[in-house]
């Protein structure tokens, strides 16, 4: 195990500098110029021109791309363009909230979508089945921010269980958690349809193989066959999926940052594109992507205590 998660890291390491690469190109393509994103466009030529000398745009791009991955490598992000703050600075704050929302979408869906479709593979066109499968296509077909709307409406105005807005602060759990629950939810129902079908769809297979049918004419309890038996072959794609969805809710929280107006990672990017902050724009990417390797590393060490035969 050790030298598999060893070979993994490894391999991530070129991944990681492919991927910074590229996203200091694209940034470096993106129309328009960063001096007069920070001047305005009224600015003077010879005030953008001093601003670009000193931001180092004036160099060569090869030049720009050694001071940038020199930087990189002591774990210097930049300064943020507009605020000409240090970019992690601002990252550091919104990063939290974006991870703890992911994390409890992604258990919400697991916890709900693993069960609901284990049910309805064991009870397979039975009514059941037809309603927890209409109720995952309802959840695939209705956008987030329709959802998290609804929420806000039956659950903070018309019960006034759960606030509206905001995240509260890590400094008081209570309230934070409190104010996770519908966000949470949102995003949570959005990945529970997509793994409710899939569990489905693969614990049909899985209950027809062999070993399953041999399980069950040894008296063994539906039960032990379906946990012991079928589930745990069956979570491979399940872990997968997750994975790509883990990744994705990353990416795609910003609908749900803005309807319940939560500090985040995606309305951070948001906000520093429309801002041309080219800078910080950068820096939110390197950390996209640098979670995405996290997370497959993760992924691959997850496979190989599900299936053994992966590390060979």
């Amino acid at each position: 195990m050790f030298r598999l998660i060893l070979k993994r890291l490894l391999l991530a390491i070129p991944t990681l500098l492919a991927v910074v690469t590229i996203i200091f190109l694209i940034v470096r393509v993106i129309p328009g110029d960063p001096a007069t994103a920070v001047l305005g466009d009224n600015a003077s030529e010879a005030a953008v021109e001093k601003l670009r000398e000193q931001m180092g745009l004036d160099d060569p791009l090869w030049v720009q791309y050694l001071h940038y991955m020199a930087g990189l490598a002591q774990g210097d992000l930049g300064d943020a363009l507009v605020t000409r703050q240090p970019a992690w600075d601002q990252i550091s704050f919104v990063l939290p909230y974006t991870l703890e929302l992911t994390v409890a979408s992604v258990l919400i869906a697991l916890l709900v979508g693993i069960p609901g479709g284990i049910i309805t593979a064991v009870r397979r066109n039975t009514w059941v089945d037809y309603l927890i499968r209409v109720l995952s296509l309802a959840g695939l077909s209705a956008p987030a921010f329709y959802i998290g709307l609804l929420l806000m409406f039956f659950f903070s105005a018309k019960a006034g269980w759960f606030p509206a807005v905001g995240a509260g602060t890590f400094s008081e759990p209570g309230k934070n958690l409190h104010s996770l629950v519908l966000p949470a939810i949102t995003l949570g129902l959005v990945e529970t349809a997509y793994v409710t079908r899939m569990t489905r769809s693969v614990m049909l297979n899985v209950l027809a193989d062999d070993y399953v049918r041999t399980a069950r004419a040894k008296g063994l309890a539906q039960r032990v066959v379906l946990l012991r038996h079928a589930l745990r072959p069956a979570l491979v794609p399940i872990v997968a999926l997750t994975g790509i969805f883990t990744i994705s809710l990353i990416g795609s929280s910003v609908l749900t940052e803005t309807v319940f107006a939560r500090p985040g990672l995606g309305k951070l990017m948001v906000g520093a594109t429309k801002q041309r902050d080219y800078n910080l724009l950068q820096a939110i990417m390197v950390i996209y992507a640098l979670i995405i390797v996290v997370i497959n590393i993760l992924v691959d060490i997850i496979y190989t205590w599900i299936d053994p035969r992966v590390r060979e």
